[in-house]
């Protein structure tokens, strides 16, 4: 036995339709006449008195006995259209709750009420971008350590550039520029090809530094930010290093040489030092 989906009695499916379409942007992807199912799996329908076989008077708008639950990555963009829309009856207005995610309750037309936050793998990632460990972040969302350890690994994976750097945590990041890996290593300060993108991706055909024996090379060295002391800039390449060995653990295969940069709490920040600009390009 599965559970199929989720029905909600409406007055105006019309209304109804326009309203989970302007804010949700919900498609119907089956239409039944007085029964519409939309892309989310949720079901409208019209007429459920008929259809149930209760008296109409009987039935409870604006019940606040259920909610419809929503999480988006773009939490402020949907507050900016949501705001748009005037009309549409708030139970609260947004807020950040004990857990750290951000979210807002309304109403739809027929008093329904559904909440919208942040994606929980949204608040971990600003969590791991303070420099929290997986214990701490899993303590602050009040989430079990397995599913806060999956989403550190996501995280990491995704933002993790060739060299071992956080992309996420560069100022530039989501504006100027989308990452080493997005641009394939063309990042705005350095149009022509990062150096270290170059020789990983192009000329020697791996996935990063990690799989390469000879990193910590010269080529790291000399695209140093000048901006670094030689002990920050030790710091900086041990850091890139723990990057490969926590997070990409296949990096590791074969490389006994990548422990001695891995601290013995085996805890790293993700808030590795991003690339400054200049320092993709050879000296």
């Amino acid at each position: 036995m599965k559970n199929c989906t989720t029905l909600i009695a409406v007055r105006d499916m019309e209304r109804s339709l326009r309203f989970y379409k302007d804010l949700f942007q919900q498609e119907v992807t089956l239409d039944l006449g007085w029964n519409k199912t939309l892309a989310c799996g949720l079901a409208l329908q019209e007429h459920f008195d008929e259809i149930a076989g209760f008296p109409a008077d009987t039935m409870m708008f604006h019940s606040n006995t259920m909610e419809l639950y929503f999480e988006t990555e773009d939490f402020d963009g949907f507050i900016a259209l949501l705001d748009q829309y005037p009309d549409v009856e708030r139970l609260h207005e947004a807020k950040t709750f004990p857990w750290l995610q951000r979210g807002i309750r309304i109403f739809d037309p027929d008093g329904h009420l559904i909440e919208v936050s942040e994606s929980m793998y949204c608040v971990a990632c600003g969590q791991f971008r303070q420099g929290k460990s997986v214990e701490e972040t899993a303590q602050l969302t009040q989430h079990p350590l397995d599913i806060v350890q999956e989403w550190y690994r996501k995280y990491q994976t995704s933002n993790i550039s060739v060299c071992g750097t956080d992309c996420s945590t560069c100022g530039c990041y989501g504006t100027m520029c989308s990452g080493c890996n997005a641009c394939e290593g063309k990042v705005f300060h350095a149009p022509e090809g990062c150096a270290i993108y170059r020789c990983t991706i192009g000329e020697k055909h791996l996935k990063n530094c990690g799989e390469c024996k000879e990193a910590p090379c010269s080529i790291w060295r000399n695209t140093r930010d000048p901006k670094y002391s030689d002990e920050e800039f030790e710091q900086n390449i041990a850091a890139r290093m723990q990057s490969f060995m926590l997070f990409l653990p296949s990096c590791a295969v074969g490389r006994d040489d990548l422990f001695r940069y891995v601290p013995p709490c085996a805890r790293v920040s993700p808030s590795l030092p991003c690339c400054p600009p200049r320092s993709c390009r050879l000296r």
